[in-house]
């Protein structure tokens, strides 16, 4: 877990494959962020309730309480923190729901670190940020 920094946004991960918690790690901190992570939904949650995180990426299906489920839960608490929805799946439906439940980006995987230099700049620019 890496400290947040004035100048570097601070980013939490819910994804509970290592392989792309790992790669999306890295790319964000290429992308000049830092980082914390977390395997499950439940405890993703805590961490996004009690963090100040400037971006929020969630894996869709996930342990102990799914993405839809933990965006739904944040919206409940007034949490604006953009959230971008993670997943293998390229249901378009998922897609439409995700987005109607108050994701801001559908990420499929695999994604490219373009992708991600393209999200973090999209919603981390300081007159975006939510703090």
């Amino acid at each position: 877990m890496q400290k947040e920094s004035k100048n570097q946004p601070n980013v939490l991960i819910i994804e509970d494959d290592p392989g792309h918690q790992r790669i999306l790690e890295l790319y964000l901190t290429r992308a000049g962020c830092t980082c914390e992570c977390c395997f499950d939904g439940k405890t993703g949650l805590q961490k996004a309730m009690s963090g100040e995180f400037q971006l929020i990426f969630i894996d869709i299906h996930i342990p102990e309480l799914d993405g839809f489920s933990v965006a739904t839960r944040l919206s409940e608490h007034g949490d604006q923190t953009p959230l971008i929805a993670v997943t293998a799946l390229t249901i378009g439906s998922l897609r439409r729901n995700a987005l109607k439940i108050g994701f801001k980006e559908f990420l499929q995987k695999p994604f490219s670190e373009k992708q991600i230099q393209n999200i973090v700049a999209q919603f981390t620019e300081p007159n975006n940020l939510i703090n």
